[in-house]
């Protein structure tokens, strides 16, 4: 009966944004804000562990502007409460002081033999959280798992390589980030989405965590977040096949040899 924490993170919908004419920046107005991909086949993985062995399911999540609805949809999934923290200086914060930032809330919630993370988050990509969070509390961490499976207080996972499918195992407690290949979230019914508004979400102040300045101090900071520019050149080349493969491969060297 292992009790789970996982970690989700409400983000931007990517699919949404897009840039402005003139400064090429995101203009995150226009786009709605969603729990990351990732996070909810954490989720689901986590609930599919729980549906066989008992245990307990919490979500953690931190950020500038935590919108708790969103935290009721993963209530809503079938987790039993929520510790959440949200605070404008958590937009400025790199992948380590975000990490620990976590791990306070996992203390929050109590006993634990497992933490789930989605491999990446939909907006960043860093695929830091759960490699770090791993580090802090000293603990195995298995990642890109597409396949999980529990036996006797031991973890083997099937994980998504370069070279092919790895199969690995651990014991617990220990931390997985999975891929979107594990599995498909599930669509609560009406009556979980009724049985959510009863359940808890704990919310935090930063001054509750008794994190230092230090620790709260980011080594990275984001300077300038822009669009790539895309400019067709609209060149067209005429003649029979092998000239205009030669002309092509001109084109080709000469730009690169340009840059």
């Amino acid at each position: 009966m292992p009790d789970i924490v996982v970690c989700v993170k409400q983000t931007v919908d990517v699919y949404q944004l897009k840039p402005h004419p003139e400064t090429l920046e995101p203009v995150f107005s226009q786009a709605q804000s969603k729990i990351s991909d990732f996070d909810l086949n954490a989720l689901e993985e986590a609930l599919r562990i729980r549906e066989k062995g008992g245990g307990r399911v919490s979500v953690v999540s931190a950020g500038p502007s935590i919108n708790q609805l969103l935290i009721r949809e993963t209530l809503a999934m079938g987790a039993d409460e929520a510790h959440i923290i949200s605070h404008p200086l958590l937009s400025t914060y790199d992948g380590r002081v975000t990490a620990t930032v976590l791990s306070k809330l996992v203390e929050k919630a109590g006993r634990w033999d497992l933490i789930l993370c989605g491999e990446a988050s939909l907006d960043n990509s860093d695929y830091q959280t759960g490699p770090r969070l791993a580090e802090i509390f000293g603990v195995p961490h298995l990642a890109y798992v597409t396949k999980l499976e529990i036996s006797d207080g031991r973890l083997k996972a099937w994980k998504s390589m370069e070279d092919g499918l790895h199969v690995a195992s651990c014991s617990m407690p220990a931390v997985v980030t999975v891929g979107l290949e594990i599995n498909t979230p599930r669509l609560p019914s009406l009556l979980m989405i009724r049985a959510a508004t009863k359940k808890p979400i704990h919310e935090y102040r930063l001054s509750d965590l008794g994190l230092t300045e230090e620790e709260l101090n980011p080594s990275v900071t984001l300077r300038e977040l822009k669009a790539l520019k895309v400019e067709r050149r609209r060149v067209k080349l005429e003649g029979k096949p092998e000239e205009l493969a030669e002309k092509l491969a001109d084109i080709l060297v000469r730009e690169a040899l340009a840059r």
